[in-house]
């Protein structure tokens, strides 16, 4: 068996040891999470506050409105959790603990659904929820201190728009276009693939989940920040 070559080797290591590869593959998960909540679990997860206010606005009965609850309190409790991560001992800190607490969060959700079959009108399917809720909270604290310019992990409005914005024919000079298309392409990719994979069951997405996110612990934990 031959030796890959010292170039490629030394490509690869790079990448595993730069933070960038694991915000990217978290990008890709962070999809295939949206695709569970949103189409079998009953189009509720934290983001979608806007839902909640439109639902109380328009009149709808209190009870199809406070479905939405759950996931926003989680996702403050994760925000808040995630937080206190960052402000502890200062070794955990620097090896950003708090995408392992994620990790561990996201396969417990995992492993409910692979037991339970949730769905939009269960208990089960409201635990699943806020647990991923929980978990996305802790995710975007971290990456408000871990994260790198221009890599959005679950949020991408802002990202899509600095594509546009930014571009030459805009005026603007295309600053680290590569990243932002990179981090757009992947999320909606990871959610295609989580819509795909909803047809074989709920669990799927989640399995692909936990399996990218545990590879993008070893970036994530141990890679640098780039300068």
């Amino acid at each position: 068996m031959s030796t890959p070559p010292k170039p490629l080797r030394d490509s690869a290591k790079e990448r595993l040891t730069d933070v960038t590869t694991g915000l990217y593959m978290i990008s890709a998960t962070c999809g295939l999470v949206d695709a569970v909540c949103f189409l079998a679990l009953g189009e509720v997860f934290a983001e979608m506050m806007l839902l909640m206010a439109l639902s109380i606005g328009t009149g709808s009965a209190l009870g199809h409105s406070a479905r939405y609850i759950p996931a926003i309190v989680a996702f403050s409790l994760g925000a808040l959790i995630g937080g206190r991560l960052l402000r502890g001992p200062q070794k955990l800190q620097e090896r950003r603990i708090g995408f392992a607490v994620e990790l561990v969060i996201i396969v417990a959700a995992t492993a409910l659904t692979w037991v339970s079959e949730p769905d939009a009108h269960n208990l089960a399917g409201h635990v699943v929820v806020a647990m991923l809720a929980l978990a996305m909270g802790i995710q975007n604290a971290m990456v408000r201190v871990h994260g790198v310019p221009d890599i959005a992990t679950n949020v991408m409005t802002v990202t899509f728009t600095g594509i546009f914005a930014d571009c030459t024919p805009a005026g603007g000079t295309g600053r680290n276009w590569r990243r932002r298309v990179t981090s757009v392409g992947l999320f909606m990719a990871g959610a295609a693939l989580g819509g795909l994979l909803l047809q074989f069951g709920t669990v799927w997405p989640l399995v692909l989940t936990s399996v990218v996110f545990s590879l993008a612990m070893i970036p994530l934990i141990f890679g640098e920040k780039p300068q």
